[in-house]
């Protein structure tokens, strides 16, 4: 409604915290879905999604029968699950929220998920994934983490992959039953990180991480995939200096072919377009020989006058 839309935004946001607070929900989502990029709205609307989960998080948790794990995040039954699920889409998505000052409002004894998320969003990637592979043992999260921040030209977010393997190599120490299972399942999430992305990490890197008993067999894939990239990088350098060379030649006769002919501007010598002498002014040449003076010359592909 226009009579709503042009009320101001910050004080209606006000008396709708002091007075419903679950009508600020719909409101703040309904002026961001119209594109308002303000950050104290996606604040106010993150932080209301965050302290109405907590509560409903805490009814859900003291009717959870004992000895059964809770829903994953996002999947939990009934409002729960279905407001968690918009906070977590919210933080993936909306690029307008300040995640260091949100970072704090989060405990540190639940929201795992989402805690993860912020820290991706402030550069703090060994910290995301170690969440993502210590806390909720979530390989395909914290892969996607690194798919979503792999940036090679920019610093920190250029050894994404190189954090998750050292995570993977280095789980935390425990001394039940599960640990050599454990063990093999995170060698094996080793082999696929170095076989599908050996060139998002600094092989140098790679090799001081690994254990110097891993066998030559278990990561020949990604030996033949580094030595792969590399030979194509120099087959495509050597074309590329084959090209400009090519180019450098082409520019070269050109320029020979340009400065071979000579032109005299005599004192008399006057400008086929204006008819005044050019004297000491700028000119210029047309192919056909034609010579004019600089500012006379409109259209450098056309001759004005018949040689």
């Amino acid at each position: 409604m226009p009579e709503v839309d042009s009320l101001p935004k910050d004080k209606v946001l006000v008396y709708l915290e002091k007075t419903c607070r679950d009508l600020a929900i719909p409101y703040l989502e309904h002026i961001i879905e119209c594109g308002n990029q303000l950050p104290q709205f996606h604040n106010s609307l993150l932080n209301l999604y965050k302290e109405k989960v907590q509560t409903e998080m805490a009814d859900y948790l003291q009717q959870l029968p004992e000895g059964q794990p809770p829903a994953k995040a996002g999947k939990e039954p009934g409002d729960l699950g279905e407001l968690r699920g918009k906070l977590l889409t919210f933080m993936e998505t909306s690029a307008f929220y300040e995640a260091n000052r949100m970072f704090v409002r989060f405990p540190i004894d639940g929201f795992f998920e989402e805690r993860a998320i912020l820290l991706g969003k402030i550069g703090r990637h060994e910290q995301a994934l170690s969440i993502y592979v210590h806390v909720l043992k979530d390989f395909r999260k914290a892969e996607q983490h690194c798919k979503n921040y792999f940036n090679k030209h920019k610093e920190g977010d250029c050894d994404v992959y190189l954090y998750l393997l050292k995570l993977y190599l280095n789980p935390p120490e425990s001394n039940d039953q599960l640990d050599d299972s454990a063990s093999d399942q995170n060698m094996a999430a080793v082999l696929g990180l170095l076989e599908q992305h050996a060139n998002e990490m600094d092989t140098i890197k790679v090799l001081e991480a690994i254990p110097s008993h891993t066998r030559i067999k278990d990561i020949l894939v990604f030996l033949e995939n580094v030595l792969e990239a590399k030979a194509s990088g120099k087959r495509r350098a050597q074309l590329q200096k084959a090209l400009h060379y090519q180019e450098n030649l082409l520019v070269q006769e050109m320029r020979i072919y340009y400065q071979k002919s000579k032109y005299v501007i005599a004192d008399e010598k006057m400008c086929r377009v204006c008819k005044k002498r050019i004297g000491q002014s700028a000119f210029a040449i047309y192919p056909n020989g034609v010579i004019v003076h600089y500012y006379c010359c409109k259209d450098r592909t056309v001759c004005p006058v018949e040689p």
